[in-house]
């Protein structure tokens, strides 16, 4: 008769609950947090082809590629209430599902150090803690005259200087163009965040320029983004108040 000690059993059963362990499939990451965003833009032809693109730039070993997020948003138009003679607003909306939002700031080619990367090519940048990374998304409507639900210069309709950004810490910056003529300042929130985009040009300094980018809070997000030509970020400026170039 074989005797079994209780070190024995707990042994044989430790090996049986590490394998079963091992076996089962391991829980699906957490999501970040989803994000539906809504965008106003002036007139235009709606047609089958017209997307609002959320993309980020991701760079590899053959260069900086763009990865579309999502291209086919909800179109509608109304009629504002304003004074004066009605006019109709163009408003399309994009989802940025959690999911895919994880996906991204994992990747290596997006996620990059803040002050090698949104700060290259600037002058007397300042970022502190100087660790900080960040991944961004940008948006852009466009006619999708190839079929390949990207961006091109000839395609596109309408921009926003207001992005999509996850950054690894909180962190602040200071940073000059090297012109001169334009300092941008800003915070950025741990994790996912709407960061606006905003220009003053003060009266009593012509030709010069003060651009912010700040995290705003969560509710934001339900504030309309305003769409508008392409324009240089650091000297174009906010035309509609409770909207953001």
């Amino acid at each position: 008769m074989k005797i079994f000690s209780k070190r024995m059993v707990w042994l044989t059963g430790s090996a049986a609950l590490a394998t079963l362990l091992m076996a089962c499939p391991k829980p699906p990451p957490t999501p970040d947090p989803s994000v539906s965003l809504t965008f106003e833009f002036p007139e235009v032809q709606h047609s089958s082809d017209l997307r609002l693109g959320a993309i980020s730039f991701q760079q590899n070993d053959s260069g900086v590629n763009l990865k579309k997020l999502s291209s086919y948003p909800h179109f509608s138009s109304t009629s504002s209430t304003g004074s004066g003679s009605p006019q109709r607003v163009n408003r399309a909306s994009v989802h940025l599902s959690g999911y895919d939002l994880l996906e991204l700031r994992r990747v290596p080619g997006c996620i990059s150090p803040f002050i090698s990367g949104e700060a290259q090519g600037m002058t007397g940048v300042t970022v502190t803690p100087e660790s900080a990374r960040t991944c961004n998304i940008y948006f852009t409507l466009f006619r999708d005259a190839n079929g390949d639900g990207l961006p091109t210069v000839s395609e596109e309709l309408y921009t926003t200087h207001t992005i999509y950004s996850h950054a690894s810490v909180p962190f602040t910056y200071r940073f000059t163009d090297a012109s001169g003529h334009s300092t941008e300042t800003g915070t950025r929130t741990q994790g996912w965040s709407l960061v606006r985009h905003e220009v003053l040009q003060p009266s009593a300094t012509p030709g010069q320029y003060r651009v912010t980018m700040n995290s705003g809070p969560r509710e934001d997000t339900a504030l309309p983004i305003r769409l508008h030509e392409p324009t240089n970020r650091l000297i174009s400026q906010s035309l509609k108040a409770g909207a953001t170039k």
